[in-house]
């Protein structure tokens, strides 16, 4: 009977002992496979942001130049008037261009939370400023840049109606010459008025705090990109 009861509960041992190995090696199995899910989509990532920071460059360079341009009308509004009004008409629709705002691409760091494979990346430090960026200084971001447009939406429609402005723009930093004005009709009356004024101080801040909001993004941009290519080369 004893010998009966040894052998059956080796036997049991065995099963368990093999389902045991078993569920272990799919564990591991399923693990690698999330862990190179995970490593192809943070490489997906790493490309985004670097279209991502590559697109704040090019609005930080825009921003620039149309915060060049403030800074020309302001000293000439503040009592110079030594410009042409050829040359006012130009600056005038170089500072309407800040209009053009950074939006950035969020599909990818969706997709990472959404198949839970966040849960994978081991890096702590990565994960926290994952969902700092993408779920915090991106939205408020967001908000910012609305009200950035909506100035810039009215301003816009001002020169319409007081210069009825006709004019295009580059977005290229290698265009020596950015701005075409095609047409307009000079208001010397509005130009010297307080209204025009008022919008090249609000312009010349909202442009300032942009620019600023800009490269602290640029930074946390590039600072996850790192921790994304650390968090690759550890798997």
């Amino acid at each position: 009977m004893r010998k009966i009861i040894f052998k059956y509960s080796i036997e049991l041992i065995v099963i368990i002992v093999s389902i045991l190995i078993s569920f272990s090696l799919e564990s591991a199995r399923q693990s690698s496979i999330e862990k190179e899910l995970k490593n192809k989509i943070i490489t997906r990532l790493v490309s985004v942001i670097n279209e991502d920071i590559k697109q704040i460059d090019g609005f930080i360079y825009l921003q620039n130049y149309s915060l060049n341009s403030c800074n020309k009308l302001f000293q000439n509004l503040s009592g110079d008037y030594n410009m042409s009004n050829d040359s006012i008409m130009y600056h005038i629709s170089s500072v309407s261009r800040a209009l053009r705002s950074f939006f950035p691409q969020g599909s990818v760091f969706n997709q990472l939370v959404s198949s839970d494979l966040i849960k994978m990346i081991e890096s702590e430090e990565l994960t926290r400023k994952l969902f700092k960026l993408y779920n915090e200084d991106l939205k408020r971001h967001d908000v910012h840049t609305k009200e950035f447009d909506n100035f810039f939406l009215k301003f816009n429609y001002s020169l319409s109606e007081n210069y009825f402005l006709q004019d295009n723009w580059s977005n290229l930093p290698t265009d020596s010459n950015p701005i075409r004005i095609h047409s307009y009709r000079f208001n010397e009356e509005y130009y010297k008025s307080n209204r025009m004024f008022s919008d090249i101080i609000e312009s010349k801040t909202s442009i300032i705090q942009y620019l600023q909001e800009l490269n602290v993004l640029r930074k946390s941009f590039s600072t996850l990109k790192d921790l994304c290519v650390d968090e690759l080369s550890i798997n």
